[in-house]
C-alpha cells in the first residue's frame, strides 16, 4: 500500500525506526484476542520491535 511505502521510505531516510502495525479484525472478538490474550499482544510486540531496531542502530553507530 502507499502508506506502507512512504513509512518505510520514512525509515530508509532517518536514522529513526518507525514501525507500522495494523491490527485487522472482524470482530470485537479477535480485538481482543490480539490486545493481550491467546495470540499475543501485537500492539506490544509492535514496540517491542522498534526499540530492537533502536537497539541495532546504536550497536551499529558504535
Amino acid at each position: 500500500s502507499v502508506v506502507s511505502k512512504g513509512i518505510a521510505q520514512i525509515s530508509l531516510n532517518s536514522e529513526i525506526p518507525v514501525m507500522f502495525g495494523v491490527l485487522t479484525t472482524d470482530t470485537i472478538e479477535q480485538a481482543i484476542e490480539r490486545a493481550g490474550t491467546k495470540a499475543g499482544n501485537k500492539g506490544s510486540e509492535c514496540a517491542q520491535g522498534a526499540i530492537e531496531m533502536v537497539n541495532l542502530i546504536r550497536t551499529l553507530d558504535a
